[in-house]
């Protein structure tokens, strides 16, 4: 399945190329090439695309504007609520369409960061991110960010350090809440595992609390069960920060206790899951609660590394270490753990943590 059917005249086939190109770096799939597999017919093939995608797009020229095949493609969209029209050349498009906005590439010449092309995606993700969306997880959108000590704050590491410009170049599927003891119970029962043990939940019997007391393995495990994987350093902290790249904690510069679950606050253990405010991007306990593994090897050098000039994209950490990264406080945490850009390292086999948990990441469907 394709997240995006582009329409468009056989003469504008370059066009869609460089547009199918920009999509797919922004981290979508799309079908736009014509190659028809033997024993189909081109209507089997175009109908059976067209069927799948979560977005359509139609490319209007002087020529799409004329074609019969082009306008009953937009129309299918359109009777979907998935169409996105796209102006390539300065023409009107055809009767029936007039009245819907269609985004102006005329003038754009390929680049990624124009912003035509940014509000183009703008207008996309919403249709890519509501339809096929994964149950329980969250649409985070591709984007740059500045990863690491946020100016000005005074309980910052030296292991946040330097502050770094990073681009995470396609979006992804997030979990919402950390892995729960309920769907950890399901992974368990159908893998033949034994549950992990945890004093303060007695027979794992809250069953909306995260699950806890689980190694680096059996998290990456769960999460390979799950059709999904560990989110990296860098998409955590994306995702944690929501697009505030210049705040202390995901939702502000302050905390108190009705913002997460931290050390003297209203709880002595774990707490359910959406017991506090989602983030701006629609998550909960992205500070606070449980402690969340990611996929990276720590090293508390590793950002002076990375170069200072540009743009890291899509980094995936050190390629060894000790230790793997820690994200985001607990419940038995101080206040300055819980800070969006706060790293810690632990032995990926030490499993008797009763306030470290994680969540899955998906990657967009192929």
């Amino acid at each position: 399945m394709s997240d995006i059917f582009i329409s468009y005249a056989r003469q504008d086939r370059p066009r869609a190329e460089t547009i199918a190109k920009a999509l797919e770096d922004h981290g979508w799939s799309v079908w736009w090439d014509w190659n028809i597999p033997a024993g189909k017919t081109f209507r089997q093939v175009i109908q059976e695309q067209l069927d799948k995608a979560r977005c359509v797009i139609v490319l209007w020229s002087a020529k799409s504007v004329t074609r019969k095949w082009v306008i009953e493609e937009a129309q299918e969209g359109e009777d979907r609520g998935i169409l996105v029209p796209v102006l390539i050349e300065k023409v009107r498009p055809p009767l029936g369409f007039r009245s819907i906005q269609a985004a102006d590439l005329t003038g754009w010449s390929g680049e990624s960061t124009a912003p035509a092309f940014s509000r183009l995606c703008s207008d996309i993700e919403p249709l890519i991110r509501t339809q096929g969306a994964p149950e329980g997880f969250v649409w985070i959108p591709p984007g740059e960010f500045w990863m690491g000590a946020t100016p000005g704050d005074t309980e910052a590491g030296d292991d946040e350090k330097p502050r770094h410009r990073v681009r995470i170049t396609k979006g992804f599927w997030l979990s919402e809440t950390p892995v729960t003891v309920a769907a950890y119970r399901r992974f368990a029962q159908e893998t033949g595992r034994t549950m992990p043990l945890a004093a303060f939940n007695p027979e794992w019997n809250k069953d909306d609390h995260p699950v806890v007391c689980v190694t680096w393995d059996e998290a990456t495990a769960y999460c390979e069960w799950a059709g999904g994987m560990l989110p990296t350093e860098a998409q955590w902290e994306y995702a944690a920060r929501g697009g505030n790249g210049g705040l202390k904690y995901p939702w502000g510069d302050e905390i108190t206790s009705e913002n997460a679950n931290y050390r003297g606050g209203k709880r002595k253990g774990t707490s359910r899951v959406r017991s506090y405010p989602a983030s701006a991007w629609g998550l909960y306990d992205m500070a606070g609660n449980v402690w969340e593994w990611a996929a990276d090897w720590f090293d508390r050098d590793y950002y002076a590394s990375l170069p200072p000039d540009e743009p890291v994209e899509d980094p995936h950490g050190p390629q060894s270490g000790k230790g793997r990264v820690l994200r985001g406080g607990s419940f038995r945490s101080a206040a300055p753990d819980l800070r969006a850009a706060n790293r810690v390292g632990s032995g990926p086999d030490q499993g008797w943590y009763d306030d470290v948990g994680f969540r899955c990441l998906r990657e967009v469907a192929p």
